[in-house]
């Protein structure tokens, strides 16, 4: 793993660390899927990465039918184009799950000390399949402390925490884009 700045804190999935910037990556995400009006504004709001995630799900995208197509740019949604969450979003389909990526970063010699690895399917809490690591929040202290032998910069931030794992509107409540 490449960063060493993370941030961490309690949330809904328990405590959880995550690099400083895949936290402020998925908090940009879900901020705009509840306020940008159109794809030009979603797309300045998220990471190219997060706009090419979702753009393939939008009744709007026209690919060249190839399934590896490698620079999506020329597929782009014209800028214009009303956006809605409810054009490319599902509760099942996330650009992430900070709670599958911490087993996959996270040093082993922490996760087997402080922690335990749990199974999820697909089936449960709309996840992919994966390793989810669950950390002993009671040992927060010891567990910062172990990521920082190992070079991590860690730094509590609950709201953000927070911000990257809740998506904070009701896709319920936008109407579909009319193409």
């Amino acid at each position: 793993m490449e960063e060493k700045s993370m941030v961490y804190g309690g949330s809904s999935l328990g405590l959880l660390f995550i690099p400083e910037r895949r936290a402020v990556e998925l908090k940009n995400c879900y901020k705009a899927l509840g306020e940008a009006r159109t794809w030009e504004e979603f797309r300045r709001m998220v990471s190219k990465a997060i706009y090419e995630f979702y753009l393939p799900e939008s009744i709007h995208y026209h690919s060249s039918g190839e399934s590896s197509v490698e620079d999506l740019t020329p597929f782009y949604i014209p800028d214009e184009t009303p956006f809605t969450p409810k054009d490319i979003f599902a509760d099942d389909h996330l650009p992430g799950h900070p709670e599958i990526e911490m087993a996959d970063w996270m040093p082993e010699d922490i996760q087997n000390k402080f922690g335990r690895r749990v199974k999820y399917n697909a089936m449960d809490m709309n996840v992919p399949s994966g390793d989810v690591l669950e950390l002993d929040e009671s040992r927060m202290e010891e567990i910062v402390e172990a990521l920082e032998s190992f070079g991590f910069d860690c730094r509590r931030d609950d709201e953000l925490i927070i911000a990257a794992t809740i998506i904070d509107f009701d896709p319920e409540d936008y109407d579909y884009s009319e193409e």
